[in-house]
């Protein structure tokens, strides 16, 4: 619970403990937020890690990139994970070119 009182001004996300020690945040509301990125990077920001991005197959014909922080916080693993259609992203960057 530390970790969210000390980041509780950062985007909210849907957090889970597992029984393997790890602390996991997943956002969820892709229509609200189609794209992921700013989010991963204000956390990746405040826990000193950096985001590691893949790409999945979805369905036959969609595929979703995926992104990923993995780190050690005090005495706590943390992961956070998110993705969204890559489609999304390269819809993106052509607007922005």
């Amino acid at each position: 619970m530390q970790l969210l009182k000390e980041f509780g001004d950062l985007p909210p996300l849907y957090w889970q403990v597992s029984n393997h020690e790890r602390y996991r945040g997943d956002l969820y509301g892709f229509a609200s937020l189609p794209d992921p990125r700013p989010v991963m990077a204000v956390w990746a920001e405040a826990l000193g890690a950096t985001v590691t991005q893949s790409q999945f197959p979805y369905t036959n014909d969609e595929v979703y990139a995926q992104f990923a922080v993995e780190t050690l916080w005090r005495d706590v693993r943390v992961r956070i994970v998110m993705s969204c259609p890559a489609a999304v992203l390269a819809s993106e960057t052509a607007v922005a070119a």
